[in-house]
């Protein structure tokens, strides 16, 4: 099949969209037995606080996708079985992460597999990398199961390179709930073809993230560390969008890019390719960057340009045909939602099975193959109880980790090794 063009909405174009998405939320509350935890007061973090919450942090934007709507990318996507479970689980609840109101988590992360054949400059898990697949596909299915059960919205496929490990993703797919949950893939683009997009499509995939970082072929493969990976990224977007699996971009926008203001050509190649959201995702000092955080972070000049470039390509007609963009140093930052790593909307278990509060924040709180993984979450819950409003923990905490590790402990760092440290994040938050 071939896909058909997403559809962006904003402005006076979304309004009759919307109007049908807030009728259907009468469903919810008629049958509170169903949907206990779907809410309307702001008081409880419910509906009308997260529509405050989306104006503020101007994720006012969507996409329609052969019949279905994407408001971002932590929420399945509308209407579906999956966007209904989140609702009861009270993932709509958007502001009240980490109270009982809001059960759901937005985005669980699996690195399927340490295999990879690139050497990114900016990889979070180059600590990680080999070539043996430490956590086998039937214990990825007991982790499947129980975040399933619990409330999950999105399950991302990650890596390394998940389809380095092609079977396994494809027998993980096959065997979830796609009910309960939607499932994604972040992936360089390589290995990808028409035939085995066409079998992830048929499994279940909902939608793939592509690794692409620049629209000049060569920056991009130097800063991907391998030749053509650019030119895979292209092939595998097109590839997955003709499968009719919805596509969108991970992006590090560098000092370079933005400074030489080639991310104006960077989004209008992203509006070429039709693809359906732009994620942009900060450079952060941890992995292959932790040594670097001086020279790859984003001045406060750099920030505000993005900031201002997001709220245009989001909110302005001047770009209504663009691709919706998600900015999380945004909308995370301490004076908007707060960061909501640690469960309160992201959790990550690393491709050896650690578990850990973001991609970005190498810090375990046990091993999905040494311990019972409901211990291992109630002390990520205790250490993270709520968003946290302060600047990226990431960032705080590099010193610390990079004290660690200059001591001989290899990343990720036990948690028991910085108590000390998370307890001053909830202090200062």
């Amino acid at each position: 099949m071939h896909q058909e063009k997403v559809q962006y909405y904003s402005c006076k174009k979304a309004f009759p969209v919307l109007l049908k998405f807030r009728l259907s939320l009468l469903k919810y509350l008629i049958r509170k037995k169903k949907y206990p935890l779907f809410t309307i007061k702001a008081s409880n973090g419910g509906i009308l606080k997260t529509y405050e919450m989306q104006k503020k942090i101007k994720m006012t934007k969507f996409v329609k996708h052969l019949g279905h709507y994407y408001f971002s990318l932590t929420f399945p996507h509308w209407p579906s079985d999956a966007f209904d479970n989140m609702v009861s689980n009270g993932g709509l609840n958007i502001t009240a992460s980490g109270t009982s109101y809001k059960k759901q988590i937005d985005t669980l992360l699996l690195g399927l597999t340490s295999r990879c054949k690139y050497n990114c400059v900016h990889c979070y898990e180059h600590f990680n990398l080999n070539d043996i697949d430490e956590v086998p596909v039937a214990r990825w299915k007991e982790v499947i199961r129980k975040f399933q059960k619990s409330g999950v919205s999105v399950i991302t496929f990650s890596g390394g390179e998940p389809m380095m490990r092609y079977d396994g993703l494809l027998e993980l797919l096959k065997t979830a709930d796609h009910s309960l949950s939607d499932f994604h893939i972040h992936t360089s683009g390589y290995g990808v073809t028409p035939e085995n997009a066409s079998e992830l499509k048929m499994a279940g995939l909902n939608a793939a993230g592509i690794g692409l970082d620049d629209v000049n072929p060569e920056r991009n493969d130097t800063f991907r560390g391998y030749k053509g990976a650019h030119e895979q990224a292209v092939r595998a977007i097109r590839c997955f969008q003709d499968a009719g699996i919805f596509t969108y971009v991970n992006f590090c926008p560098t000092r370079e890019i933005i400074r030489s203001r080639d991310i104006i050509k960077y989004l209008d190649f992203m509006k070429d390719l039709n693809v359906g959201i732009v994620r942009w995702l900060e450079p952060r000092p941890c992995g292959n960057f932790m040594e670097a955080s001086g020279s790859i972070l984003l001045s406060q000049d750099d920030k505000e340009f993005m900031t201002q470039l997001y709220i245009k390509c989001n909110t302005s007609a001047e770009y209504k045909d663009y691709p919706l963009i998600s900015y999380e140093a945004f909308s995370e930052a301490p004076d908007n939602m707060g960061c909501m790593m640690g469960g309160n909307s992201l959790l990550y278990i690393d491709t050896v099975g650690n578990v850990e509060p973001c991609v970005f924040l190498p810090v375990t709180f046990g091993n999905i193959m040494e311990e019972d993984l409901s211990i291992i979450l109630d002390k990520m819950k205790k250490a993270v109880p709520g968003p946290l409003h302060v600047i990226c923990p990431s960032i705080l905490l590099n010193p610390a980790i990079k004290s660690k590790v200059a001591s001989g402990i290899k990343p990720p760092i036990p948690y028991n090794e910085l108590t000390r440290e998370f307890s001053e994040l909830i202090i200062n938050s």
